[in-house]
């Protein structure tokens, strides 16, 4: 009962108002009673309403969240198309559910259908907008299909809820660099610079940028503000004078350069790098000076320093100046190195090529119980043996080289070429004829086998057999006139197909005119073929090239005049003959009998 009905009564209590009065009232609150309770029965039902769509709502979220279970449980279990059912089932039980709609994107992801994968994360991301997972899930698949823009305008809503998060401003300044959008790109890696402080990793990507921009000043200042923010490290200021050279700017990088061998005296790959831009600056000899500073490092090894070495003179003709530059390195690998055979390699090789063959081997045997593992260090001992012609020697050293590398045919070369100078032509043979078997793709020196046996075979007096290796040989380089030369001298003294014997001569003295060996053989195939007149013309050519006296050429030149005529003189030239090497046993006969003798 309210207080207007009460302090009425109270009234009607005192006697102080009409019967009247009193009836009307009782009327109104009849009818007042009436209205209240018709106004309680309604808010009654909207109650009972209330309550029952409550009760379905939350069978519906309890109906989802076990179906969602389910779908996790199948989920992990590997088990993706019952899970695909259940998470289905979840998000028809519970319409509004963003996290069943994650989940069933997830799958979609996973089977290629990414644009039914980006229509249930919208969608997600609508329900809970402030989700963050699931705004990253949404850039992730539009970056996956390219769609960089819908990725942008994604970073950017994850940015509106972490403003400072390093990690989503890197992400958008990334994709607006590939959108081309690279001022709003610098913007926000400056952004991110003001919460962490300089470092390389933004540096860098703002002198990427800038460069791109055509603004190469701007780059230069990125990284002199690096630099200067860490100035102990060293590689920030090679960056800078690379910068600086690349446009354009070679002195400011020289200076650059410079200062960083003057901080660091000891710095091999300073120097290196000072050495690389005087080149570039056509400073060959400050650059070769610098880099030579370089090796006096012993925090460089030996066998880096020899590969800059060979990539520093790579391509260039081998002349005095780099010969002795070569020198000079490998003075300083000796003196640094001492006990790596690198420095003492290298001094061999430059001997080699100066005639200073037995230091040469020296400096190659110094190291050579070690260094005996590694072919190209043999092979250099065994082209230092053949110079000194120390055949002796030779022959041992291609033994144990070949013990070691026993399909390298090389070796084989060389101990044949060693045996046939020690008049061991069987042996010889043996070590020519193994050796071929193992060439392969170098028709060089598949030739210099077959000559080589050619020579053996005619020695060993296996004249089809030496034929067959010449014709081997000129097969593979027609044009070799030392071959030429000595097939067509052996014919001539078998007396046998003297017309080609003849035509090869020719041709190798076309060859090298001023060969006096060769203008010998010439004059004795016409000699041969009773062309006196014309053998006399070459026999005399060949006696006006040649540097000294020859013994075989004179007792030619004495033959030739005999059968001219011309006795006299032919005796003459055979006495001459006798005195020297390289005559025929026949010599004395035909001086004593002043006659021609085979």
């Amino acid at each position: 009962m309210n207080t207007v009905s009460i302090s009425f009564l109270k009234t009607i209590a005192s006697g102080k108002v009409k019967r009247l009065a009193i009836v009307s009232m009782l009327i109104w609150l009849t009818f007042a009673a009436g209205l209240n309770s018709a106004y309680c029965q309604k808010r009654n039902k909207a109650a009972r309403s209330k309550a029952l769509n409550d009760s379905i709502l939350i069978n519906q979220k309890r109906t989802n969240a076990a179906l969602f279970s389910d779908g996790l449980k199948e989920k992990i279990a590997g088990n993706n198309f019952a899970a695909k059912q259940k998470f289905e089932a979840a998000l028809q039980a519970w319409p509004d559910d963003p996290a069943s709609m994650f989940e069933l994107a997830e799958l979609a992801a996973k089977t290629g259908q990414f644009d039914q994968a980006i229509t249930l994360m919208k969608n997600a991301v609508l329900l809970d907008p402030a989700n963050k997972w699931y705004l990253e899930r949404l850039a992730q698949l539009y970056r996956i299909i390219g769609d960089l823009k819908a990725f942008v305008k994604t970073y950017r809503e994850l940015l509106k809820l972490q403003p400072d998060d390093i990690e989503y401003i890197g992400e958008l300044s990334s994709a607006l660099l590939l959108l081309g959008e690279t001022n709003e790109a610098i913007d926000l890696l400056n952004q991110i610079e003001k919460q962490t402080g300089v470092n390389e990793m933004l540096s860098q990507q703002k002198q990427a940028i800038y460069l791109s921009q055509g603004k190469p000043d701007k780059a230069i200042d990125e990284i002199k503000k690096l630099s200067d923010t860490f100035p102990s490290e060293t590689r920030y200021l090679t960056i800078l004078a690379d910068l600086y050279k690349k446009n354009g700017q070679a002195e400011k990088a020289l200076e650059i350069y410079e200062k960083i061998t003057n901080n660091n005296t000891d710095d091999p790959y300073a120097h290196i790098a000072l050495a690389e831009h005087y080149r570039e600056m056509g400073r060959e000899d400050d650059a070769f000076a610098s880099l030579l500073k370089a090796f006096e490092s012993p925090q460089l090894d030996a066998e880096n320093k020899l590969q800059i070495l060979q990539l520093w003179f790579q391509g260039q003709e081998n002349d005095s100046t780099i010969s002795d530059a070569v020198k000079k390195a490998a003075e300083v690998l000796m003196r640094v190195h001492p006990d790596s055979p690198r420095g003492f390699q290298l001094m061999a090789n430059y001997q080699l090529q100066h005639g200073q063959y037995e230091e040469a081997r020296k400096n190659l045997l110094l190291h050579y119980d070690k260094e005996k593992f590694r072919y190209e260090v043999g092979e250099t001992l065994l082209y230092a043996d053949y110079l000194l012609q120390d055949f002796e020697t030779l022959v041992k050293h291609t033994d144990d080289i070949i013990k070691y590398f026993p399909e390298q045919p090389l070796p084989y070369l060389y101990k044949g070429i060693a045996l046939f100078q020690l008049n061991r032509y069987d042996e010889a043979l043996s070590s020519f004829e193994t050796g071929r078997r193992f060439v392969v793709g170098n028709n060089q020196l598949l030739f210099d086998f077959y000559s080589n046996i050619g020579d053996t075979q005619h020695r060993l007096k296996n004249n089809r057999a030496s034929d067959a290796a010449y014709e081997k040989a000129l097969s593979i380089s027609a044009d070799n006139a030392l071959v030429l030369n000595n097939y067509a001298y052996y014919l001539s003294l078998r007396n046998e197909n003297l017309d080609k014997a003849e035509e090869m001569s020719e041709k190798a003295v076309q060859l090298q005119p001023d060969n006096p060996s060769y203008l010998d053989t010439y004059a004795w195939v016409l000699f041969r073929k009773a062309d006196y007149s014309n053998a006399l013309i070459w026999i005399e050519k060949a006696l006006d090239k040649s540097p000294e006296k020859n013994g075989t050429l004179i007792e030619h030149y004495g033959d030739i005049l005999f059968h001219l005529g011309r006795v006299d003189e032919a005796v003459n030239q055979w006495k001459i003959a006798a005195q020297l090497e390289s005559v025929s046993d026949l010599i004395q006969k035909k001086i004593k009998n002043r006659a021609y003798y085979e």
